[in-house]
């Protein structure tokens, strides 16, 4: 089940007793609740000017109580409650019942009928005293010639069939079930129930003037005909009723059904993009489409109305007639207030278009309006659109929650990053500046009393440190300037020999007591780079080796082309890598063990440098185990084209 949110739904109504209803909602709040009255104007029904005073009432008192109006337009009413209550998650629906006891009634009323169907929802049943009239059946409902034609055609044929019955010396019954048998017909192939109604009283009149004696006038001889003819009428309504009944049901599951489809490949359709624009655009196309309507939507910023979109259905519409200011305000008043305006509503129903706000709760993403071009959106379109909007907003909020959620990660990290890095600095740097200061001092205060080979020890533990912190402040700079973007890349062919000989003359001085093999496959052997900064990659890759290898040891660099990458591995024997660190060593301030510093001057920004350069370039980098003991470490660079004829192709 959806999680519940805390709205409380209240049913408007022109009746007086709806007062009560409303009062009874706002005493049933709790503190941090929302209230939203809700009315379903029935396209069929027009109100009464009493009635229609009454509603304005009941509306201002919601207002008064600071309840959140909304007027949607349909001919069935308790569907449209339930899946409006269903797609904003309310946890309360409030709606009124009589207590006066009705002599008669063919149908529940409007909270049986919300009780029964809205199974999964909280409903609050405020019982009233005031007598509400019963409503009228509108015969004034539209009639068109293609119906007329069906009623006429089903009803002569009936006739015919009767006649032919009538004939044959058949029972009154038999012609009487297929007048009924055509007001079934009737009542479910047209689409007025004014049909069915006129159709039970035509077809008892056809069977009184064709088929009782005597024949060819409306008068009877037999007075049990009397009863025959007001059981048929009885037997005729009922089935017209429940005919049309079946029909209504079938078309709303129809609906229904149809709506799921949509909502259905909107959502998968939606969830396809991650950024605003892209969302927005895939749905104002789908209303378009499914409407056929003209589409006009703002980006809401601080209620605010920002960058517009129009989707138009014909390329001749001239878009200024939807960006004009009188328009644009009625956008901005619904960014503002949070309801729907313009066309066919009560709030500036003058506007061309109708404007809904794309929301989650009182979060107002955007304003989408609909150019209704003078006509009401029927129930069905009613409903596509406002399920479409509550999957624009879904997926406005579920985008904004993960870029929020996103930032706070970054933020996280940076403050990590940040941390680690004090923590790093402070501690390593201590290391090499209280040496540099303690050998400066003892050179400074007792040079004369040092012998030569003692002097130089101290000034190339100086120059050691001195490099190392020059290359640590290096591994900053450049690692910070790739998160920033600020790196510019100098990409040059370049010969791989004159590279990794140019990275050995800058490598630790420690070098000296390692033996460094060298093996080039091709001495032409050629790649595309920013040299300086590959030189970095080499350096930290053989001081990296020298710090974990035993003294005496060998290291092995080997370069060589594959396809059209450039492999270049540094090899060493040392202990190795365990598998379940190879991945981790090329994170930021990570050292096997996960121990920040050590010893041996390391705050793990190294390999994570090398990592980002190689992948600025377009390769790849990664270790692997050397046997019989040791890693290698690989990384890749795009091969330059050479051309025999014309030369280097960058």
């Amino acid at each position: 089940m959806k999680e519940m949110n805390n709205t409380v739904l209240v049913c408007l109504s022109p009746s007086p007793s709806n007062i009560e209803v409303i009062q009874s909602a706002y005493q049933s709040l709790h503190k941090n609740d929302k209230l939203i009255a809700i009315y379903v104007s029935n396209q069929g029904q027009k109100l009464k000017e009493s009635e229609q005073q009454q509603l304005d009432k009941n509306m201002e008192l919601a207002k008064k109580l600071n309840a959140d109006i909304e007027i949607i337009y349909s001919d069935d009413i308790v569907n449209q409650i339930i899946q409006y209550a269903n797609l904003y998650k309310v946890k309360k629906i409030v709606v009124g019942k009589s207590i006066d006891k009705k002599r008669w009634s063919l149908k529940y009323s409007l909270s049986e009928q919300i009780l029964e169907q809205a199974y999964n929802l909280e409903i609050l049943v405020v019982p009233t005293k005031i007598k509400t009239k019963i409503p009228k059946i509108d015969f004034q409902e539209k009639i068109n010639s293609h119906d007329n034609l069906i009623s006429m055609f089903i009803l002569i044929a009936c006739t015919l069939v009767g006649y032919f019955f009538f004939m044959m010396d058949f029972h009154d019954s038999n012609i009487i079930m297929v007048y009924i048998l055509g007001v079934l017909l009737i009542a479910l192939l047209t689409s007025s129930r004014v049909y069915s109604v006129l159709s039970t009283i035509a077809s008892v009149l056809l069977f009184n003037f064709c088929f009782t004696f005597p024949t060819m006038s409306l008068s009877v001889y037999d007075s049990s005909y009397v009863m025959t003819f007001l059981i048929m009428i009885i037997v005729a309504f009922i089935t017209s009723t429940l005919a049309s009944r079946i029909k209504q049901n079938a078309s709303t599951s129809s609906n229904m059904a149809y709506i799921s489809k949509i909502l259905l490949e909107t959502n998968q359709t939606l969830q396809q993009y991650s950024s605003e624009q892209d969302i927005v655009n895939a749905g104002c196309k789908i209303l378009s489409e499914l409407l056929k309507r003209n589409i006009i939507y703002y980006t809401v910023e601080n209620n605010n109305l920002n960058q517009s979109k129009f989707i138009s259905i014909d390329n001749k519409v001239d878009i200024n007639e939807y960006l004009n200011p009188s328009e644009k305000g009625v956008a901005e008043w619904v960014a503002i207030h949070n309801k729907h305006a313009g066309a066919t509503t009560r709030y500036l129903s003058n506007a061309k278009c109708l404007y809904y706000a794309i929301r989650k709760g009182e979060n107002v993403h955007g304003v989408i309006g609909i150019d209704l071009n003078n006509e009401r959106l029927n129930s069905l379109e009613n409903r596509i659109l406002l399920a479409i909007l509550g999957e624009m907003a879904l997926s406005l909020e579920n985008m904004k929650n993960t870029q929020e959620k996103n930032e706070a990660i970054y933020t996280m990290k940076k403050e990590q990053l940040r941390s680690d890095l004090l923590r790093s600095i402070s501690h390593d740097l201590r290391t090499p500046l209280t040496s540099i200061y303690g050998n400066s001092d003892i050179l400074l205060n007792g040079e004369s009393q040092l012998n030569e080979e003692k002097r130089k020890t101290l000034y190339a533990d100086i120059y050691d440190d001195s490099l190392w912190l020059i290359n640590l402040v290096e591994n900053l700079l450049a690692i910070t300037k790739i998160e920033d973007g600020k790196m510019k890349l100098k990409i040059e062919p370049q010969m791989i020999e004159d590279i990794v000989n140019e990275a050995l003359k800058h490598v630790n001085r420690e070098k000296k007591k390692y033996q460094i093999n060298i093996d080039i496959k091709n001495v032409f052997l050629m790649a595309d780079m920013d040299a300086r900064l590959i030189i970095q990659v080499i350096i930290n890759l053989v001081d990296n080796a020298i710090k974990y290898t035993p003294i005496g040891s060998t290291i092995d660099i080997i370069a060589y082309q594959k396809e059209e990458m450039i492999y270049m591995e540094v090899r060493d024997i040392g202990e190795g890598i365990p598998n379940e660190e190879k991945v981790k060593i090329f994170e930021k301030f990570y050292t096997l063990n996960n121990v920040l510093t050590d010893s041996k001057k390391s705050i793990g920004l190294g390999l994570s440098l090398c990592k980002s350069i190689v992948e600025a370039h377009g390769g790849n980098i990664y270790v692997l185990d050397n046997y019989p003991k040791g890693s290698i470490f690989t990384f890749t660079l795009p091969a330059t084209k050479i051309n025999l004829n014309n030369g280097i192709l960058n």
